[in-house]
């Protein structure tokens, strides 16, 4: 089905998909192939709407409506395949991106900013991991690109074999996969079938309609989808070069019943661009900078990067929590300056708490300065409660006017990497406009 959160507009069809007859031949191969240096002009557009039920915790349930559309514009160049021959990595420049939806009466609204407009997308298995190379994402960039339809994974829906017309084939599953957005497909009942192959606007184009049913579970829960669409095959350069897709997404809960039903349109118009010659020396390599997140919000008064394996799970104006597991996370406060006159004083307060909790203390460094950030100081203890030895990690940040405590817990197994990742945190901390 079409992404819900990346919902675009549909465009619809204009004369240019009129098509004029052509003579019939018997079998006809149609498949795509990559090269590195292949680029495309891609432009998505999609519209939904429906509602499902919504269960806040220790709240009665309730039915919520929901409707979004959104627009994606951008170049697509293939830089790498894997040994399979399938495109695993690409460069995107986006030239529009918008996406705005309304929940239960809510407007909300997703762009890219322009710092990271160029962008490089990862593709490992049925995950997409985008990133930028000139700054971090923030999680709503990050989720609106990885939940778009990617082109180059719908080889499932052309015929593996060569095919006369009318005769019909199962769309592959990791096409199927990839229209759903289905984080597990536990069934696929789609079939695809080349419909015609005719003149369009003077090309040789082949019509493949797709329809069926597949069933699995999103970050929804187990829903079922139902696809009715087709896509045409540029038969002179080997693409595809339009997709239509009218979905609708029954979304299920535990004991199978329906809860809620959202139906949408979705569309691909592709075009094939001049290929280009890579540059080799040029690096697209993920790593620890790169793929930060940037968090940002209306509602706190201040900013920081995390890494992509820990998560915000709760904000207000003056706290941010994150966690990276059960064991692991880190509460991050704006205090007021003069709550603490010295490092010492938070180091006292969280002594008593830890003293409280009944930890026992198996080891404790002095407070010292972090090298190269003025104004930052941390300790730590390892402790042991319950059983369990943790790793306790507090942070004093003065910067400017402004003051910020952080307050880290892990495992011992875990604290050599998890302390770098809580330091990069500690070392990215800005207070925003609405703190000053």
């Amino acid at each position: 089905m079409i992404k819900r959160r990346n919902l675009l507009q549909w465009l619809g069809l204009s004369p240019f998909f009129w098509p004029l007859p052509l003579s019939a031949a018997e079998n006809y191969r149609l498949s795509e192939t990559f090269s590195p240096g292949n680029r495309f002009r891609i432009q998505t557009a999609t519209e939904l709407s429906g509602s499902m039920l919504f269960t806040p915790p220790n709240q009665p349930s309730k039915q919520i409506q929901i409707k979004g559309k959104s627009q994606i514009d951008f170049d697509e160049t293939i830089l790498t395949l894997d040994s399979s021959l399938k495109v695993n990595k690409s460069l995107r420049e986006y030239r529009k991106v918008e996406l705005s939806r309304t929940l239960d009466g809510q407007n909300q609204e997703t762009i890219l900013r322009p710092q990271v407009r160029t962008m490089v997308l990862l593709r490992n298995g049925s995950k997409k991991i985008p990133f930028s190379l000139e700054a971090p994402l923030t999680w709503n960039e990050l989720d609106l690109i990885r939940t778009e339809v990617f082109p180059c994974a719908l080889a499932g829906l052309f015929p593996p074999r060569s095919v006369a017309l009318n005769e019909s084939w199962n769309a592959g599953l990791e096409s199927v996969q990839e229209l759903t957005d289905l984080e597990v497909l536990e069934s696929s009942q789609v079939v695809c079938k080349l419909d015609s192959v005719n003149l369009v606007n003077n090309r040789k184009t082949a019509r493949i309609s797709f329809l069926g049913k597949a069933s699995g579970i999103n970050e929804d829960g187990p829903n079922q989808q139902i696809l009715d669409g087709y896509i045409f095959f540029d038969c002179e350069t080997r693409h595809l070069s339009f997709l239509y897709l009218k979905g609708t997404s029954i979304l299920k809960n535990k004991e199978g019943k329906d809860v809620g039903r959202i139906e949408g349109r979705y569309t691909i118009s592709r075009e094939m661009l001049p290929a280009v010659q890579l540059d080799t020396k040029s690096i697209y390599e993920p790593d620890a900078n790169n793929t930060r997140l940037l968090f940002e919000s209306r509602e706190t008064s201040f900013s920081f990067h995390y890494p992509r394996n820990w998560r915000v799970t709760s904000q207000s104006d003056s706290q941010a929590t994150l966690d990276q597991s059960k064991e692991a996370g880190l509460l991050i406060t704006k205090e007021k300056p003069s709550r603490y006159t010295s490092s010492a004083m938070y180091r006292d307060e969280a002594l008593a708490f830890v003293r409280k909790q009944q930890m026992r203390i198996e080891n404790q460094s002095a407070i010292e300065p972090v090298n190269g950030t003025p104004g930052l100081e941390f300790f730590s203890w390892d402790v042991q409660v319950e059983g369990r030895r943790m790793h306790l990690l507090y942070f004093v940040y003065r910067t400017g006017q402004n003051m910020f405590t952080l307050a880290s817990r892990c495992s011992q197994e875990s604290k050599l990497n998890l302390r770098s990742d809580i330091m990069m945190i500690a070392n990215s901390i800005k207070p925003t406009e609405k703190s000053s």
